[in-house]
């Protein structure tokens, strides 16, 4: 008789999971006080996945590999300690610290997809766009400004996109595409730029006067220490993530009804896409045109790197833009006992928490992380956070159980050298504000490279000119 494969894997799969437990319920007691050896005899829980043990030093190396600390004459802070651990190949995710008039401090933390190029373009270019909106708009509320340099920015990197190819696309040949790209030195990275996605999100602290601002999925965490010693980690703005209810059902909102079910499944757009908004990502917001007479004919080497969803986009795409760059902004007047603002891409918030959209459980678990960081071995403390995120209940999560590291060493090294490390832990960023207590400008010994943040320049041009367009002009192009 022919016995189908599925109950036999399936039986295979209980039989180890049954092991594992096993395994579990014979090592749960251990003696109090107890050394853990280097490599258990009896693991915890059945994992077979390939790693490499590394020593201590070794892994040492590699947490801190990636950290700097800037130090500044800033008076609400204390020091800036950074670190960022790569898990892509190359890294996606990026970071900024600048100056603004030498006594206001922006910083940033950009998630790159799909590759480097956008999140590398906002790194360079958000601080920029967000002082000179600072200084020359005459739009009085901070939020408001920090919010529209933004979208200018967006919008400039979508508008150098258009500005490479014919105003009316509709017409256009594959020929006259291909030959426009040719036409500009730059079309490459100007479609890389635009075609890649980042999300970011900056804090822009002025004395007291904290704002935070977020598109996309990252995170920005105010930690204080309250009179009676205990800890306190609180979000300063909320994510845009398809996954949490509420900002799925504002995006669905921004489209007729009959889209509702085709705009957001599996916790994504299209079920492509797990973040609700993003620079760049210009398959998501371009005019319908744009989908099969542009997006095929740029160059096949950037095409391809999402040629593989393309088709699962333009199938539901309707109503554009389904992804736009606007943050959320909020603005929070320093107390005293706050300690630490910290900017974290999700790669280190997916480590703190257990649920898909990452619940607010992870604010709270990165203040108690930090309470520690006094005590700890890692001076930088953006690297304390990193290494003690890691290791945090994360030793068992592919069986599903809850458990401390029996053996830091052999589990770091787990984290640490599974290949691909996609799979298994994205690439993490890590910006801790260290805020001045009264203690004076201090950073600590061995905790990085020492640098000191670059103020920004706002004499350059904006990426693109604005165009200047009206009702009668666009409506002559729209029939050319």
């Amino acid at each position: 008789m022919t016995i189908p494969i599925k109950p036999i894997s399936t039986a295979i799969a209980g039989i180890g999971l049954s092991g594992g437990i096993g395994y579990l319920y014979l090592n749960k007691k251990q003696t109090p006080g107890a050394v853990p050896s280097a490599v258990p005899s009896k693991p915890q829980s059945h994992d077979p996945r390939p790693f490499t043990l590394l020593t201590p030093e070794e892994i040492d190396n590699r947490l801190r590999s990636g950290q700097i600390v800037n130090k500044t004459s800033i008076q609400r802070v204390r020091a800036i300690y950074t670190n960022r651990m790569a898990s892509n190949k190359p890294v996606e995710d990026n970071y900024s610290i600048n100056t603004i008039d030498n006594n206001k401090l922006i910083a940033g933390v950009y998630d790159g997809h799909i590759g480097p190029f956008c999140s590398e373009l906002i790194r360079e270019q958000l601080p920029i766009y967000v002082a000179r909106n600072l200084k020359e708009s005459e739009v009085q509320k901070t939020e408001d400004n920090i919010s529209d340099a933004f979208e200018m920015l967006d919008q400039d990197i979508q508008q150098r996109f258009y500005d490479l190819f014919p105003k009316n696309v509709t017409r256009a040949t594959e020929k006259d595409i291909r030959e426009a790209v040719a036409r500009n030195p730059n079309a490459d990275k100007i479609i890389k730029e635009a075609i890649t996605g980042s999300c970011a999100c900056a804090v822009y602290l002025d004395g007291d006067d904290l704002y935070a601002a977020n598109t996309g999925d990252s995170r920005v965490v105010i930690i204080r220490q309250e009179e009676d010693g205990t800890w306190k980690g609180r979000r300063l703005v909320e994510e845009q993530s398809p996954a949490h209810p509420s900002w799925r059902a504002h995006m669905i909102s921004q489209h007729p009804a009959d889209e509702t079910e085709a705009i957001v499944k599996r916790n994504r757009i299209f079920g492509l896409i797990a973040v609700g908004g993003s620079f760049g990502d210009i398959m998501y917001k371009v005019p319908r045109e744009y989908q099969m007479n542009v997006l095929p004919y740029i160059p096949y080497e950037i095409y391809n790197t999402f040629a593989r969803y393309h088709h699962r986009i333009v199938i539901n795409y309707r109503t554009p833009p389904y992804l736009y760059s606007k943050p959320l902004v909020s603005h929070y007047k320093l107390q005293k006992g706050d300690r630490f603002v910290v900017l974290g891409t999700d790669g280190l918030w997916d480590e703190l928490s257990w649920d898909s959209i990452r619940s607010t459980d992870g604010d709270q678990v990165s203040a108690e992380l930090m309470s520690s960081w006094s005590t700890s071995q890692d001076k930088n403390a953006a690297t304390h956070l990193m290494r003690q995120a890691l290791l945090y209940d994360v030793v068992y999560k592919n069986v599903g159980v809850k458990l401390p590291a029996s053996d830091e060493t052999l589990e770091m090294s787990k984290r640490l050298t599974r290949e691909p490390s996609r799979r298994y832990r994205d690439d993490i960023t890590i910006t801790v504000i260290e805020l001045n207590q009264g203690q004076g400008q201090s950073v600590l010994e061995n905790s990085g490279p020492v640098m000191e943040p670059k103020e920004v320049d706002v004499s350059g041009p904006r990426l693109a000119e604005p165009r200047k367009s009206s009702w009668y002009s666009g409506w002559v192009w729209s029939r050319l």
